[in-house]
């Protein structure tokens, strides 16, 4: 039998013509002229590995409160040759949350490649633990989906006030309307309700305190806010009559006609005390 020529030195053995061997991961071809030649099946060594892309974010929970934000670090990586654009999506956000990528599509291999996810809530989301899933795809290629988790807490809430006073002089059986002032003092819109005004004290003037002429809270009578409801209150100041609220629907303050508190309350400082309640949108 002849001898096949050695045409290069390494560690594999001479396989004979004819022969076939998968070594290493190299294929070992014959020729028909005997000569046997070493070739990888593709430049990356992939030959049996499907293209993929796989997510992995960090951390893998969160805790905000109301109104506040989380980041969590996406990695996009790429397995079994891929190179291409991978678009991000989320699913499952809670009520009035919003999620923002950046960059929304990564342009990854041959290496990985990173974007930033950015969960935003208000200060009306919903409390508790969800579970956000994502995903990453390019054309028909997906991969497989990944979950984290955000919690939401209640967050430390300002008070809006309220403020205001009658709109004129009162006098013995007359009514005035009372324009009450709202001071939201958060970032976002608030939808008040159950308004209430109750005349709480009263501080005679001088002359009617010598004279010994009463005034009391209850020689005044008080009709509560009749308009709908609920009522918008925009951050920072704002009123029923910005609102668009007619005066004729605006809390009203009557002085009694009572022949004792002709004098008594003549020129008095009424103490009014307001209620409400705010929901944050």
């Amino acid at each position: 039998m002849p001898s096949i020529p050695e045409l290069f030195h390494s560690p594999l053995r001479i396989v004979r013509a004819g022969a076939k061997v998968l070594l290493a991961g190299l294929l070992l071809v014959t020729l028909t002229s005997g000569v046997v030649l070493a070739a990888s099946s593709n430049g990356n060594g992939n030959q049996n590995t499907p293209k993929a892309i796989t997510l992995q974010l960090a951390p893998t929970s969160r805790s905000v409160t109301q109104g506040t934000s989380a980041s969590y670090n996406v990695v996009v990586q790429p397995s079994g040759g891929f190179v291409g654009n991978v678009s991000l999506t989320i699913s499952g956000l809670p009520a009035g949350a919003t999620a923002s990528f950046s960059p929304a599509v990564v342009a990854v291999g041959p290496g990985s490649a990173t974007a930033n996810l950015d969960v935003s809530t208000t200060s009306a989301t919903p409390l508790g633990t969800y579970s956000l899933s994502l995903k990453g795809t390019s054309g028909t290629l997906q991969s497989a989906v990944v979950v984290v988790s955000l919690t939401v807490t209640a967050g430390q809430h300002q008070p809006f006030t309220i403020s205001g006073g009658p709109t004129g002089l009162l006098a013995p059986g007359n009514s005035v309307p009372i324009n009450l002032q709202l001071t939201n003092p958060g970032n976002s819109s608030l939808n008040v309700t159950g308004l209430t005004v109750s005349v709480t004290g009263v501080t005679r003037n001088a002359q009617a305190v010598a004279n010994n002429r009463p005034c009391n809270p209850s020689d005044y009578s008080v009709t509560q806010f009749s308009g709908n409801y609920p009522i918008a209150a925009p951050p920072g100041n704002s009123s029923l009559s910005s609102s668009g609220i007619p005066a004729s629907r605006w809390p009203q303050i009557t002085m009694l006609d009572t022949s004792l508190n002709q004098d008594g309350c003549k020129g008095a400082t009424l103490q009014i005390s307001y209620s409400g309640t705010g929901q944050g949108n």
